[in-house]
């Protein structure tokens, strides 16, 4: 691809600051430029904002780092709560945790007590998505959920995008506090679609099922556009 202010060529959209100027012709132009070449473009030019979007191996790569935080807080909360202390006793010799796990009875009983934990944690967790377009494991690498065409999304369309990302957790949830199965069923359908709707950011949209529902996709957090009075500003600059 090529400047048409510099005449240098660059190997992706990624590089330009609008469709023909690149980044650094840009930077040298003045704000009032700078401010009008954006908001032209996207008004006139179909820019292909799938160049910015972040791909399979990062957006997975935020996840490890998420399930491995959640997990140390269920760790944490399982001894705060007293849970340990009220199990220890089956998890040390091999022949109880085999009763243990042999008795309907006893899992039932250690199922029903950590799920409302698992739920809460992973909920308020997950839920700083809404707050902040992105989980801490997003933010250590330094990218951010934001509406298709890059800008920043409204807390509607962050909440929005949650609850069909989590809509199992959310079913299974019903059906734990009003023990209907229907709920489960429901759950466990929806969890499948999604988990296959994630590997739809290996496409050349980079979005995930719930990403298409929800009209956003995830970005670095330093590209990044924000509506300022109809006016488009590059936080990348």
């Amino acid at each position: 691809m090529k400047c048409e202010k510099c005449g240098n060529e660059y190997l992706s959209q990624s590089y330009f600051a609008t469709p023909t100027i690149c980044n650094d012709c840009f930077n040298n132009l003045s704000e009032e430029e700078k401010q009008q070449l954006i908001s032209q473009a996207y008004a006139y030019y179909p820019i292909n904002q799938y160049a910015y979007r972040i791909g399979f191996g990062r957006r997975l790569a935020a996840y490890l780092i998420d399930w491995v935080l959640v997990n140390i807080l269920f760790v944490i909360a399982f001894f705060a709560t007293g849970l340990y202390d009220e199990f220890k006793g089956y998890f040390y010799d091999m022949s109880d945790l085999m009763k243990f796990l042999k008795d309907p009875g006893l899992m039932q009983e250690f199922t029903n007590s950590i799920l409302p934990i698992t739920f809460i944690l992973t909920f308020m967790y997950y839920s700083l998505e809404v707050v902040l377009a992105a989980t801490p494991g997003k933010l250590m690498l330094g990218i951010q959920i934001a509406n298709e065409d890059r800008t920043n999304a409204t807390m509607l369309t962050l909440f929005i995008r949650f609850l069909l990302k989590h809509s199992n957790s959310i079913f299974s949830l019903l059906a734990f506090v009003f023990a209907i199965n229907a709920f489960d069923f429901v759950g466990s359908i929806l969890g499948f679609a999604f988990i296959v709707g994630c590997f739809f950011v290996l496409a050349a949209k980079r979005q995930g099922f719930h990403d298409m529902i929800a009209k956003t996709a995830v970005f670095r957090k330093k590209e990044v556009l924000e509506r300022n009075n109809n006016v488009i500003n590059d936080n990348s600059l």
